[in-house]
């Protein structure tokens, strides 16, 4: 097993899968199974730094750009004028979609945009104020499109699902090879 050769695909995969927030928004086909997401701005660290927080759930702009804005290994990938600001992980446990029960990627992702649950840590961008939904990008890597690259990883044990055993080991060690994502509170 060769993770750096899995996570150089996932990246690949996810660098090509990028589109605004608002295309992703509009077309439901988008990012429908499971897997990784990344959320993309093209603001500035002052911008991001002038947005307040609603509730404490929420993930705390100001603070995290405050503390990390000078560190080394803050992600720096870039599209255009966008930047890789925040990545994670969303679907369904198991190896069917069970209704209600969990979000699919589609669903994580645009909690991010809309959730003002204060039960959810969520970047809430369209309730934040100074924050435009055109100002943000989504790009992902779904699991169910692309089993040859995840198949590339042994078989889950105790039943489990491909996403269910290497989701969270994916996500952080992306982080490691490819920065840390300045609003990621972990």
């Amino acid at each position: 097993m060769n993770i750096k050769k899995v996570l150089e695909e996932i990246n690949k995969i996810q660098l090509k899968n990028y589109c605004s927030a608002n295309e992703f928004r509009n077309n439901p086909k988008l990012g429908k199974g499971r897997g990784i997401y990344w959320i993309w701005t093209n603001l500035t660290f002052d911008e991001l730094r002038a947005t307040k927080q609603n509730h404490n759930a929420e993930v705390p702009i100001e603070k995290l750009i405050n503390q990390r804005e000078e560190l080394k290994y803050i992600c720096n990938m870039k599209i255009n004028d966008y930047r890789v600001v925040y990545n994670g992980i969303g679907g369904y446990k198991g190896k069917t979609v069970k209704e209600k029960c969990s979000y699919d990627l589609r669903g994580r992702i645009n909690q991010e945009f809309s959730s003002n649950d204060p039960r959810t840590g969520t970047l809430n961008i369209e309730n934040r104020n100074n924050i435009k939904i055109e100002n943000w990008g989504v790009s992902y890597f779904d699991f169910n499109e692309n089993e040859e690259i995840i198949k590339m990883l042994p078989e889950p044990k105790e039943n489990k699902s491909y996403y269910e055993e290497y989701a969270n080991m994916l996500e952080i060690n992306w982080r490691i090879e490819y920065g840390h994502p300045i609003l990621n509170r972990y």
